[in-house]
């Protein structure tokens, strides 16, 4: 039971004890978040024919900077020690989030991307036999 007990308190400690010796490591991932998410708004918007990347991306860079900044506002808090917002939980959840974001867009783009493309490319094959609507006032 102590163990159990020592485990939740690592985790839930209001104030880690202690000096925080990640603050690079946190402040580097903070910053290639903010990067990563600014290229991609900036790829995003140059981007006009590639519809299918537009639509499956294009909450990517927002998700993006939320990671960065969370990280950045945790680096700060637990440099100055808050209680309660500089908790080792709290940075875990922000870690995890951001596994996730990165795991579930690299699946998209490996796996979904292509196949959206090339049926998009088929679909507009497809329409281009199509008649059009004339839309001519008499």
């Amino acid at each position: 039971m102590p163990l159990f007990l020592n485990i939740l308190e690592y985790f839930f400690d209001p104030l880690p004890p202690g000096q925080f010796k990640f603050v690079v490591v946190f402040i580097v991932i903070a910053a290639i978040g903010f990067v990563v998410s600014s290229a991609l708004m900036f790829y995003l918007k140059q981007q006009k024919n590639d519809k299918i990347f537009k639509k499956l991306f294009r909450n990517l860079p927002g998700k993006l900077l939320t990671i960065a900044v969370m990280e950045g506002v945790y680096v700060i808090a637990r440099y100055e020690r808050m209680p309660y917002v500089s908790m080792r939980f709290l940075n875990y959840i922000v870690l995890a989030y951001g596994l996730y974001v990165v795991i579930h867009y690299a699946q998209l783009y490996l796996k979904v991307y292509p196949a959206d493309k090339k049926h998009r490319e088929h679909q507009l094959k497809k329409n281009k036999y199509l008649p059009r609507k004339n839309n001519k006032k008499r």
